[in-house]
């Protein structure tokens, strides 16, 4: 206000997407009325942009308040919609009566069996009271063909089965498999001839009041997340909340490295990423200072020492060391919207969503390699991820379809463990530790957690409402980045520059691969990276291969050696001896002994800090040529004074 022009106001959003009015969050185009608010305001559903026409997919069911909900949740019992609505004027299918305690009349009409053969009619064409079967036992003769149980009713009688059996064919009965419920137990299950029994994983142990829980046998887990305005950490034991790190601009992505306590978050207004002691919070530095936009998800992998981020800007996906040096674009092709990621070094992969025009889950090696879609129908605007390392799931929430769903790190046994239009307003972030899912919510600007098997037991950790921009989440327990072993350790696997894990696809697959930071390329060996800019040249004769630097190196010494002894004999051979010379004279056929030396130089210069293009070799085309001109010249005039 006051200003004596207006400034230029550029939206973060691009031509597809509605801006929302906090000028932060861009939803897509096709979600503005469709009953679901998905601003953090409703600014999408608001009457005067939809005029009252509210409409819901042809997969949706509409609510008397026109929200929308999935098709399948109408009338199944339960009240999905916010006022109830799914539920009214339902048609009850006919009730079926419990052969334990009830006869069946027919026509849905059930009594208590104490009701039967008392010689009063109750059902009403006497069903009741047949002449011919009360006070009989079938369950004498044979056992009334029952495998297991037979138990005996006033009239007739039924199956039953032993405790961890049940029945297949009202008579025959085979064990239950308990653990096909991904819940009975926390961790292994084993199932056994009517019953089961559970184990844990090493560092955890059987929860004494339910011994199919596991608990961790140390640390104290804590909760982690960003605030925009700082990053606070909430004890899981008491609930106590402190910040850790104080007056940052719009903290967003945040990890951390357990072994050394460090912490590393992107500010998206800075565009940068910093790193700090997590005790420590107000010596922070830079990490990432410059070409990158919006970081909205950030991941360390706290095994190789990598650090891995998305950036919505330039819709990729890069990594670095925990320095910030030796950066690489890793991802770059079909990637609209990268939001969360998350690593498992453990197995050399990595997993990202994406919720752009396209939404999905993807996942990749932690070399980029072996690239695929895990996630790609039922999922429109995947914010958070995080990996169940215990369970080998992937959890993640969707923002528009209110769910937390969970599948296998393939993308196979995909389940929803909660649909919400309460609680799942606008979830972000996720994570996950033991038996719970914990998440933040920007609409309820609060954490909550939930049992991460069926989503029951939903609670708020922190109050609601009070908790403002609640961004991304982590738990902070040593559990969650269990010890592995570094196979680039050795020699850095023999890679000149960046080594990193490869994906575990089979018992032969390889452990790393090398790889080269942004500017340089792998040369054929699969472990020297050199300047991309200058494309190797074979020569024909010895077979070895020689740079254009490398021979203005060897033609700059061997003209200054001889240039002023032999320079007027070399002229009055060139005059005599030109003819032959242009006839016979057809490639370059020399050996380079300095050629090793030469690349183990370059490489120590360039691992000391020394630009690849410095004047200590050619870095240039031009100079490529003139390096090759003078070499021509070197030769000939040796081929002359011969």
């Amino acid at each position: 206000m006051g200003c004596a022009t207006t400034p230029k106001v550029t939206s973060p959003c691009i031509s597809t997407e509605f801006e929302c009015k906090d000028r932060m969050t861009c939803v897509h185009k096709a979600w503005v009325c469709d009953g679901d608010r998905d601003c953090p305001d409703g600014g999408d559903e608001a009457p005067e942009i939809c005029r009252g026409n509210i409409t819901c997919r042809a997969d949706q069911f509409q609510c008397k308040d026109h929200s929308c909900i999935p098709g399948a949740l109408y009338c199944n019992g339960d009240k999905d919609c916010p006022d109830g609505s799914d539920e009214f004027n339902c048609t009850r299918p006919k009730p079926v009566c419990d052969k334990k305690t009830e006869f069946d009349c027919g026509g849905g009409m059930c009594i208590p069996l104490s009701k039967v053969c008392d010689k009063k009619p109750d059902c009403p064409n006497f069903e009741d009271e047949p002449r011919d079967k009360c006070g009989e036992n079938e369950c004498e003769k044979n056992n009334g063909g029952c495998t297991q149980r037979c138990v005996d009713t006033p009239v007739g009688y039924y199956c039953d089965c032993d405790k961890g059996y049940k029945l297949t064919d009202n008579r025959t009965c085979e064990d239950i498999d308990e653990c096909a419920d991904p819940g009975a137990c926390s961790q292994m299950c084993i199932n056994e001839k009517g019953t089961f029994k559970c184990e844990c994983h090493a560092g955890y142990a059987r929860d004494p009041r339910d011994r199919t829980r596991c608990k961790a046998t140390e640390g104290h887990p804590s909760l982690l997340f960003a605030r925009r305005f700082d990053i606070r950490k909430i004890s899981l034991d008491h609930h106590e909340m402190v910040a850790i790190v104080n007056d940052t601009k719009s903290a967003t992505a945040l990890d951390y490295v357990f072994r050394t306590g460090m912490i590393f978050w992107s500010d998206v207004t800075d565009e940068k990423i910093y790193k700090a002691p997590i005790d420590e919070g107000t010596q922070r530095t830079v990490v990432i200072g410059d070409q990158l936009i919006t970081s909205d998800g950030l991941a360390v992998d706290w095994i190789y020492n990598h650090l891995y981020w998305t950036d919505t800007g330039k819709n990729h996906i890069e990594l670095s060391d925990l320095q910030g040096n030796m950066r690489k674009i890793l991802i770059r092709d079909k990637l609209e919207e990268p939001r969360a990621i998350a690593l498992n070094p453990l197995d050399g992969w990595m997993y990202w969503t994406d919720w752009g025009q396209v939404p999905k889950i993807e996942r990749a090696g932690l070399d980029g390699s072996h690239r695929q879609t895990i996630v790609s129908y039922d999922v429109k605007w995947p914010n958070g991820l995080t990996l169940d390392l215990v369970r080998k799931r992937v959890y993640w929430v969707d923002a528009k379809m209110n769910t937390i769903s969970s599948c296998n790190y393939d993308g196979s046994a995909r389940r929803v463990i909660l649909y919400s239009t309460d609680v799942l307003r606008h979830p972000f972030s996720i994570t996950t530790f033991e038996d719970w899912v914990y998440w933040t919510d920007w609409d309820k600007t609060a954490v909550y957690r939930a049992n991460k098997f069926n989503g029951k037991d939903v609670e708020a950790i922190t109050s609601t409402h009070t908790l403002q921009n609640p961004m991304v989440i982590h738990v902070y327990h040593p559990y969650r980045q269990p010890d592995g072993v570094n196979h680039c350790a050795a020699v850095n696997g023999h890679c000149s520059h960046l080594c990193l894990p490869a994906p575990r696809i089979g018992p032969h697959s390889p452990r790393v691969s090398c790889a080269c930071p942004n500017g340089l390329r792998l040369l054929p060996d699969n472990q020297m990276c050199v300047e991309d800019s200058v494309p190797e040249t074979p020569k024909t004769g010895t077979g070895i291969s020689s740079s254009g630097r490398d021979a203005g190196v060897v033609a700059g010494i061997v003209v200054a050696v001889i240039s002023g002894v032999i320079i007027l004999a070399a002229l009055i051979a060139v005059l005599m001896y030109r003819h032959y010379v242009h006839r016979n004279v057809t490639s370059m056929n020399f050996d380079n002994p300095v050629y090793r030396k030469t690349t183990e130089d370059q490489f120590a210069l360039e691992k000391n800090g020394y630009a690849p293009g410095s004047k200590l070799y050619p870095s240039t085309v031009g100079e490529e040529v003139r390096a090759l001109t003078a070499m021509e010249c070197t030769l000939n005039i040796q081929n002359s004074l011969r």
